[in-house]
């Protein structure tokens, strides 16, 4: 099956017009909307056609393979993985292997794939790991193993979704051990696994493309090593697919950097250019920087990270622009294969919400603006699998991810939940990031009674009167109202007030190898961060380096059960003796607890000690 070029591929005029332009972080989004009038007479001529027939064109389209690794690139857009199905696997081989339901996700359905293309993503990453679906002795892999896996890659493509096959968890399995030598097991096995996936999909349409590997890495070697054998390992599958027949000679391969990093993009930029093939794309992953993405102790999505300045957008900026200047700038598309934050699965209290918007939002806008491909890491705690309609088990985070990928979404600057310990005496202001939208409204609030909005500073003042109200109102700490905010365009925004007092800390006890649950009555209070010292020294899991501890390892705080539990990770790098916590919250307050570590024993002092 062939498929003819369609409505996302640009003119080459355009197309030479965005490249030179699209690599600019944020200052570029004038110039981006300039090539975007430059083919819109192109693209108006294209707008009445049906989804059908758009799909149709997809898949029956006849002629070559004509989409370079630009367009390619471009027209994939907005993507999501159908993460931990085909790529969970018991790695224990005692233990059955369940395969898809492996690591707790229900059986794939059509349902599923069809409600992926429903909340607007133009493209599916399905990773899959064959490790256990091979034969050991001739590595041929499980005929009912790919013939499952091929039925779920045709829905999608039948959705009109462009699918990337990828071979994921077998990287760090066994391929990771592989010693560099062409005649070792891991290269052989490498070589046949791909040689069969090949041969097996090489009928797939265009819309259909190969990930050679996911996150590769090598255990022995220096970084000159290691790079010449994941250059040998992406020329392995670079071969096998190219010389398999079918539509595989113009298929579009996806090629990653060393552990899909951003900063290892030009070794990988030199060897794609040495293919002389227009035909392969990039890839790296991006889950921003680590001390926000996973939360130590790093909140905001513009809080300052280090004495540079440098913040989780300005972050962004450059992986983006790296990305864009080594490969788009060269001609080559660009796909992130996996995006996210690294604590988004971690409960509702690592990631701060509203911080966690911010980033899907501009995240968004970076790829648009440089016409990268973005795919969103769903391993079933994104999109819910088990639930009638597929919903988001986080609805405000879904919202904005699929606002996204449309346009732009505007927010308050600062966070999205404002603290009240008693009453105002001044109007409370709220400052707007309108991203080029108009605000229109609070929902079920009056202008003048309740609010009143100023255009032309972006600026919302929440009346005294009607914030004292809410307070005498409310007789228990927490939640006293959230406030809708909506645009013009974009997803809506989400403001809560919360009244609180200072939060209780009990006393506990326990041992280092268990952890150590401290009863805790927050009053509405939510923590921001937890430092650990010894003496004046830092102390817990990376204090040689960083000063907070990490949210949801070494340690979890939970409202609901009023507990704030230090877990057996914190203590293992703990020191011995006096330990003095300190708990800092978003309403300003910083609270400290002593702790006393002699071996095993722990003891700790609450607050009211």
């Amino acid at each position: 099956m062939r498929f003819k070029r369609f409505t996302l591929a640009l003119s080459a005029a355009a197309l030479a017009v965005w490249v030179l332009s699209g690599c600019s972080g944020s200052s570029g989004a004038t110039q981006a909307a300039e090539t975007e009038s430059t083919v819109s007479e192109t693209q108006a001529a294209q707008e009445t056609k049906t989804k059908e027939e758009e799909t149709e064109d997809l898949t029956q389209g006849e002629g070559t393979f004509e989409l370079t690794s630009l367009e390619y690139g471009k027209a994939m857009g907005h993507g999501w993985n159908l993460g931990n199905s085909f790529d969970g696997v018991n790695t224990d081989e005692a233990e059955e292997d369940k395969k898809e339901t492996a690591w707790g996700n229900p059986v794939v359905t059509r349902e599923l794939i069809r409600e992926v293309k429903a909340k607007g993503f133009d493209s599916i990453r399905i990773p899959m790991t064959l490790f256990r679906r091979y034969d050991k002795e001739t590595d041929q892999i499980d005929e009912e193993w790919l013939a499952r896996y091929k039925e779920v890659v045709d829905w999608a493509v039948e959705e009109g979704l462009y699918v990337m096959v990828n071979i994921h968890h077998d990287s760090w399995i066994w391929l990771k051990y592989w010693d560099g030598n062409t005649e070792s097991e891991e290269y052989v096995r490498y070589v046949r696994l791909w040689e069969q996936l090949a041969d097996y999909l090489k009928e797939e349409p265009e819309q259909v493309c190969f990930e050679t590997i996911n996150e590769p890495d090598f255990e022995e070697g220096s970084d000159e090593e290691k790079q010449a054998k994941l250059d040998a390992v992406n020329l392995a599958a670079y071969r096998a697919i190219r010389d398999s027949g079918g539509n595989n000679g113009d298929r579009m391969i996806v090629m990653p950097t060393m552990a899909t990093n951003f900063e290892k993009s030009t070794p990988l930029l030199e060897l794609i250019q040495s293919l002389k093939d227009d035909h392969i794309i990039a890839t790296v992953h991006y889950y921003s920087e680590w001390v926000y993405s996973a939360n130590l102790g790093i909140t905001g999505f513009d809080e300052a990270i280090d004495d540079t300045g440098k913040t989780p957008r300005t972050a962004a900026d450059y992986a983006m622009s790296t990305v864009c200047d080594t490969f788009v700038k060269n001609g080559i598309g660009v796909v992130i294969g996996e995006y996210g934050l690294l604590g988004y699965d971690k409960g509702e209290t690592c990631n701060q919400p509203g911080e966690e918007l911010k980033y899907y939002e501009y995240m968004n806008e970076l790829a648009r603006e440089m016409g990268l491909c973005l795919m969103f890491w769903g391993n079933g705690s994104g999109i819910d699998r088990t639930e009638d309609g597929f919903p988001w088990k986080k609805p405000l985070a879904g919202a904005m991810l699929e606002a996204s990928m449309d346009g732009r979404s505007s927010y308050a600057q600062g966070l999205d939940t404002l603290y009240f310990d008693g009453e105002v005496q001044d109007d409370v202001r709220i400052p707007l990031t309108l991203n080029g939208n108009e605000f229109v409204e609070i929902q079920d609030l009056k202008e003048g009674e309740a609010y009143v909005y100023d255009q032309e500073t972006g600026t919302l003042s929440l009346k005294a009167g009607y914030v004292n109200r809410l307070i005498e109102a409310q007789e228990d700490y927490g939640v006293m109202a959230d406030l809708v905010m909506r645009f013009s365009s974009g997803a809506d925004w989400h403001e809560k007030l919360v009244k609180f007092a200072a939060p209780v800390f009990g006393d506990a006890s326990g041992t280092a190898s268990e952890g150590v649950t401290i009863p805790v009555e927050y009053n509405g209070a939510a923590l921001r961060r937890l430092s650990a010292y010894s003496g004046e020294t830092h102390t817990g899991p990376h204090s040689d380096w960083w000063k907070y501890l990490e949210n949801s390892s070494a340690f979890q705080w939970d409202p609901s059960a009023g507990t704030l539990t230090l877990d057996p990770k914190f203590f293992a790098e703990c020191a011995e003796g006096d330990i003095r916590l300190e708990a800092e919250f978003f309403d300003g307050q910083v609270l400290e607890l002593k702790m006393t570590k002699e071996g095993e024993h722990v003891s700790v002092r609450g607050t009211h000690s």
